[in-house]
């Protein structure tokens, strides 16, 4: 269970009740009251990302909050396709953000990216330590992988992407990227979400792709 500030505890509580469900966490069997409302998601290992309108459960016994992520499969790649047009360095939870989108352990990755042991990587992941020449690797590493899925299976995870349009914006940005790091905010919304996912963007499809 993700710990949360009175804060967010308070954004959480606030709104109306659209939604019940019994508490997912062992041994629990409270209520769980469920409210759109916005959610830190912190489970993607990043701090800088809101979901915006999206169902919330807080159960009122045990106080345990559980977002319902709209289609997570879209999410990360919109989260990651954001990061790949961030104009400051990548910070280091952000690198590692983008190398388990990839699919890569730690080993692999050191070994693509031609170091010579782990601890290497973990410092790049923790420590915030890699170097320009490193940041521009993984996002190619990235928009390569993205490339791959748009244009190498019949029913991609992202709609409404251009796979030429997306390199040249990357390849564009690569030319701006600022040698600083900054934790930047970002905000998702439902309407997003469903952009990149195909869905139409109508009311009705918002509204089911909140509370599926």
């Amino acid at each position: 269970m993700v710990l949360r500030t009175r804060e967010e505890m308070r954004m959480i509580r606030e709104g109306n009740i659209i939604a019940t469900a019994r508490c997912y966490e062992p041994g629990c069997g409270g209520t769980m009251e469920g409210r759109k409302g916005e959610y830190k998601y912190t489970e993607c290992g990043l701090n800088s990302v809101t979901l915006k309108g999206v169902l919330v459960f807080h159960c009122t016994k045990c106080n345990a909050i559980v977002p319902d992520i709209p289609a997570a499969g879209v999410l990360h790649r919109v989260i990651a396709m954001k990061l790949l047009i961030k104009e400051t360095l990548l910070t280091g939870s952000e690198l590692r953000f983008l190398r388990k989108l990839c699919g890569y352990s730690v080993t692999e990755f050191s070994e693509i990216m031609g170091s010579p042991n782990k601890s290497v990587i973990y410092r790049w992941e923790t420590q915030s330590t890699h170097g320009k020449d490193t940041d521009r690797i993984v996002r190619l590493l990235v928009t390569g992988k993205l490339i791959r899925e748009l244009t190498g299976t019949p029913d991609p995870i992202l709609h409404n992407v251009n796979a030429a349009q997306l390199l040249l914006d990357i390849e564009q940005n690569l030319k701006l990227i600022q040698p600083r790091r900054v934790d930047e905010e970002y905000e998702i919304s439902p309407e997003e979400i469903a952009r990149f996912r195909g869905v139409p963007e109508t009311e009705p499809a918002i509204q089911e792709l909140a509370v599926q």
